[in-house]
């Protein structure tokens, strides 16, 4: 059996990648510690919450640096202490920026998205904080060639980037096995309700929706921030009808929904590889996605799913219709879609490989 490693990831506890990452390595026997500031449970690893470190009196700027400073310092006090073999920062804005503050090396970083597409590409401070967390990683890994080209663009080599994909659970993000378990016309969306993931767009397509398909349903299973706001919407466009706001579902709980669901659509105006995409299309739903780089990677418009232009109302719901309307298109797309999942973006097969690019660093590491 090979030799286990301790990994000591720097990132939000509470987050859906931080805990898979976390459960395939405790899984595999490897020691997975946690620092975060955003506490939780993550089974089998051991979790060093260190708190907001906010200043006693609220002063603009010198507070935020001053929250800064006493988090980097507590990181790498902690570090030292855990002695790990391998530092993991998630998310390059803040917990990637506290990873490289720490000293530590081998530092690997794992972009996420918004932190490349969204957060570099808007004030210097932010861009300066993103370059700073990746420039002293001796990997990073990205997930689309659209944020391995913006990594590119902030000066770091191309030799230190990787693509990685998460992955989902194939054995558990399949097909149902009963046909009855579809419902014929239920739409889906699992993304949270927050800008980015534009979730109003769909509820703007609802009328034209019900429209065309009458006995459609919309189900949007998910929370955030824009909650009250899409409530709202969906009273004023009076689809309530038509549309459900089910909140949050358990991850567990995601593939059955989504095996009952004819369509998958996902509105959002920037991504990275969706988690939630690759679900949908091995659970068996047919994806209608937004036409950006992310997107593009997995979906070929026509051929395995449709892509819609950002905000095009008139498009979705036309996409939506001849989805309902074409049940041949619909078969053809579920097996191949569950193919390419399961080629390129299986959950067990992607972190192995994450797993002996550990032992090849930490190889690298010792013969240095």
């Amino acid at each position: 059996m090979p030799p286990t490693f301790h990994i000591c990831y720097i990132g939000d506890a509470r987050n859906i990648h931080i805990h898979r990452w976390a459960h395939f390595f405790v899984e595999r026997g490897h020691q997975v510690s946690i620092i975060t500031d955003e506490g939780a449970k993550v089974p089998g690893a051991d979790v060093y919450d260190i708190g907001d470190c906010m200043a006693p009196v609220h002063v603009p700027v010198l507070s935020a640096l001053s929250q800064i400073l006493k988090k980097s310092l507590m990181m790498k006090k902690l570090v030292r202490q855990l002695q790990p073999d391998i530092v993991h920062g998630h998310y390059a804005t803040n917990y990637g920026f506290l990873a490289a503050a720490t000293g530590f090396q081998p530092l690997i970083q794992t972009v996420h998205g918004s932190d490349v597409l969204v957060d570099a590409a808007g004030s210097s401070t932010q861009r300066w904080f993103v370059r700073r967390a990746l420039k002293k990683a001796v990997l990073i890994t990205a997930v689309t060639e659209q944020m391995k080209d913006r990594v590119i663009d902030m000066g770091i080599p191309a030799d230190r980037i990787m693509l990685h994909q998460y992955g989902v659970d194939t054995t558990v993000f399949t097909p149902a096995e009963d046909p009855a378990v579809k419902q014929p016309y239920r739409i889906v969306s699992t993304r949270m309700l927050e800008w980015k993931y534009n979730v109003q767009h769909l509820v703007r397509a609802a009328p034209g929706i019900r429209d065309r398909v009458p006995e459609a349903e919309i189900i949007l299973a998910g929370d955030g921030p824009d909650q009250d706001e899409l409530a709202t919407m969906i009273d004023d466009l009076q689809v309530g009808d038509a549309v459900s706001m089910i909140g949050r579902v358990q991850h567990d709980a995601v593939p059955a929904l989504l095996q009952s669901a004819t369509i998958y659509v996902s509105t959002s105006v920037t991504d990275g590889t969706s988690l939630s995409l690759l679900e949908a299309m091995a659970a068996g739903a047919f994806p209608i996605v937004s036409d950006i780089p992310g997107n593009r990677e997995w979906i070929t418009d026509g051929e395995n799913g449709f892509l819609v232009a950002v905000n095009d109302i008139d498009t979705l719901v036309d996409r939506v219709a001849r989805v309902f309307e074409q049940p041949d298109l619909r078969g053809r797309v579920i097996a191949d879609n569950l193919e390419l999942v399961r080629r390129q973006g299986d959950y067990a097969n992607n972190m192995t490989l994450m797993e002996t690019t550990y032992y090849h660093i930490l190889h690298q590491d010792s013969t240095a």
